[in-house]
């Protein structure tokens, strides 16, 4: 095998058809070029270059080996495009794609769980309420998803676990006017100001059915939520004040419930949010297996 210095000397010289600027666009003197270009020759065994005192041209030898080593290098470039690739997501790097409503539910302990024994896996975590998941696994944006797959068809190649129903919760501050009374509909909650993640076709269609279906709730769907938003951080922060009401599951409020600011608004009726987890079958690594082996526990 050709040192790959040799290799890209070769190469440079054939094109810039000088010492100087070949040995300039490697960035090496011309003592060191005119090494590798040795090197390339001792390996073919063949002058590959006319030497002149202000250039250097090809050699008949050397036009036949020019195709032969700009294969080569397309064959490097494409070797180290995928180790490159393999390095950041192989079995070292788990892609984590999941709903705003997953990650202190179920994300947070299967990635302690996961550590415990693969102590050196890394995780990028993506958070956002995604409109078509799978097409996005299938494109290989992430290993895993985790959220909401009700209102998502099946699709080839994907493995789907059903992982559990939660009940929805509303949250307000403790001085809200919705803790007037006794247990609220949807409808009253939606009559104040309300935040929450991006509400997909199914979340609406959901609530839209709900709130009974008619021009009037579409309406009310419609112009739902006046702040949405896919980080909690941001949503429980309205809490701070009795003006917003805001929707997630109990682990999303978990951080403000003990501070008393805040808290759950007493439903008359309930819906559910479905939570599953999706991996392509092909695409699998010990991490990958781990991380789906500690959400499997998680399982109700």
């Amino acid at each position: 095998m050709i040192p790959e210095n040799a290799l890209t000397a070769f190469l440079a010289l054939a094109e810039k058809g000088s010492f100087q600027g070949a040995a300039r666009e490697m960035g090496v003197s011309n003592a060191s070029l005119s090494r590798y270009i040795n090197q390339a020759e001792q390996h073919v065994g063949t002058p590959l270059f006319h030497r002149s005192r202000n250039s250097s041209t090809l050699t008949r030898a050397g036009q036949e080996f020019l195709p032969i080593a700009e294969g080569l290098r397309q064959d490097l470039n494409r070797y180290a495009t995928h180790v490159a690739k393999l390095r950041d997501r192989g079995p070292g790097v788990l892609h984590i794609g999941c709903g705003p409503l997953t990650t202190r539910t179920l994300i947070q302990p299967a990635i302690r769980a996961v550590r415990a024994v693969l102590p050196d896996l890394r995780f990028r975590v993506l958070v956002s309420a995604y409109g078509r998941p799978l097409d996005l696994l299938q494109a290989g944006q992430f290993d895993i998803f985790l959220g909401d797959l009700t209102y998502t068809p099946e699709a080839d190649n994907v493995e789907i676990m059903v992982m559990q129903k939660r009940a929805i919760q509303f949250m307000a501050h403790r001085d809200h006017a919705i803790h007037d009374g006794g247990p609220r509909t949807l409808a009253e909650v939606f009559a104040y100001p309300f935040a929450s993640p991006y509400l997909h076709k199914h979340w609406r269609s959901t609530l839209t059915k709900a709130l009974g279906g008619d021009v009037q709730a579409e309406a009310t769907v419609r112009a739902l939520p006046q702040i949405e938003s896919d980080d909690y951080h941001l949503l429980t922060g309205l809490l701070s004040e009795p003006e917003y009401i805001v929707g997630g599951v109990a682990e999303s409020f978990s951080e403000i419930m003990p501070t008393g600011q805040a808290k759950p608004v007493s439903m008359a009726q309930e819906i559910s949010w479905n939570i599953c987890a999706a991996r392509k079958v092909e695409n699998t690594s010990l991490g990958l297996e781990a991380f789906w082996e500690a959400l499997a526990a998680h399982k109700i």
